[in-house]
C-alpha cells in the first residue's frame, strides 16, 4: 500500500496584528471608548469597514457582531489567525480585542495610498502628422 503525503502550506504573506491585544494604552482615546462604551466603538469600527453599523451593533447579538468584524479585518488585511483565536479573543478579552481592531483600522486608514498612472503615448509614424491614423486601402 502506498503512503499518502499531504502537504499543507501556509500563506507566507500573512502578518501579525500591528499592535498587541493588550496594547490598549498606546491609543488612550480608543481605550477609554472601548472600556466605557464598547457598543459605540463597535459601531464606529463597523462603519469604518463599510458595514451597516446599526445592524452589527443592534441586530446581531454580542459577541457575534464583534467576532464577525474581527474575522473581516483579518481576511481583508492579511492578518494571521483563525476563527477560534478570534472567538477566544472576543469571549475572554472583548474590550481589548475591540480596541485592537480599532487601532488596526486607524493604522490602515493612515497608510498613504499609492496610485498607479498609466501613460500611453503614440509615436508618430514617419511621413504622417501626429494624430493621423493610417487606414489600410481596400
Amino acid at each position: 500500500m502506498a503512503a499518502v503525503t499531504t502537504v499543507v502550506q501556509q500563506n507566507a504573506s500573512l502578518r501579525d496584528w500591528r499592535s498587541g491585544l493588550c496594547d490598549c494604552f498606546s491609543d488612550i482615546n480608543t481605550c477609554i471608548l472601548g472600556w466605557c462604551c464598547p457598543c459605540c466603538l463597535l459601531c464606529q469600527n463597523a462603519g469604518a469597514l463599510g458595514e451597516n453599523a446599526c445592524c452589527v451593533c443592534c441586530c446581531i447579538p454580542q459577541p457575534w457582531g464583534q467576532m464577525l468584524l474581527r474575522v473581516k479585518i483579518r481576511t481583508m488585511w492579511g492578518i494571521q489567525g483563525s476563527v477560534m483565536n478570534d472567538c477566544l479573543s472576543v469571549a475572554f478579552c472583548g474590550p481589548c480585542a475591540l480596541c485592537q481592531e480599532a487601532r488596526e483600522i486607524k493604522m490602515f486608514q493612515m497608510q498613504p495610498t499609492t496610485t498607479t498612472t498609466t501613460v500611453i503615448s503614440q509615436q508618430p509614424v514617419a511621413g504622417q502628422p501626429v494624430g493621423v491614423v493610417s487606414q489600410p486601402a481596400y
